[in-house]
């Protein structure tokens, strides 16, 4: 089932993914070309505040011309950074507010068919207003709103949240703490 790369091709870079165009070799020995991403990776947020309310953003997302409901996320830094880092300081930067308690909740491939790209995703908990909040990128504009479980739940189940990460992180809370 594996397949060995013949020949790899960058073909395009920026700031925070590659583009290549590779020549495998398949198990029954044939060639075949494949095109990818490589992307240094990302670490996602679900923070709840001490009040137990959800801390979610909302953000237009130029691909899909529309603002979407997200819960806090960014880009590594580069490949070595660790998750952990990532989630604390984007959760800072996105919302103002820093957690008491992070814990890993799993790391998915969001796009495996044509990217490496993961996100490493976190649940924290006890979150408060950050003594030294940091400003938002100054390409973002983000909406910061608190939802109850029954509201962040409501907003799940009727499709209003259509952000791959963000559903999962939900969906992994509920299964784990029914309302």
């Amino acid at each position: 089932m594996i397949e060995k790369t013949k020949h790899s091709k960058e073909v395009y870079s920026c700031s925070f993914m590659a583009l290549y165009e590779d020549e495998v070799i398949l198990p029954n020995g044939k060639t075949s070309g494949r095109v990818y991403v490589k992307h240094p990776g990302a670490a996602a947020v679900l923070p709840i505040a001490k009040d137990g309310r959800f801390i979610l953003i909302r953000q237009f997302r130029y691909p899909i011309r529309q603002v979407g409901i997200e819960i806090p996320a960014g880009k590594k830094d580069d490949s070595a950074e660790r998750g952990l880092d990532c989630v604390k300081r984007e959760l800072i930067e996105e919302t103002g507010y820093q957690a008491g308690v992070i814990e890993p909740l799993m790391l998915i491939h969001n796009c495996l068919g044509y990217s490496d790209e993961h996100i490493e995703i976190f649940l924290a908990r006890d979150c408060i207003p950050a003594e030294h909040p940091l400003q938002h990128d100054e390409d973002e504009t983000i909406d910061v709103f608190l939802a109850t479980p029954e509201e962040a739940y409501d907003l799940l189940i009727s499709g209003a949240i259509t952000d791959a990460k963000t559903i999962i992180a939900l969906q992994h809370y509920f299964l784990n703490h029914p309302i």
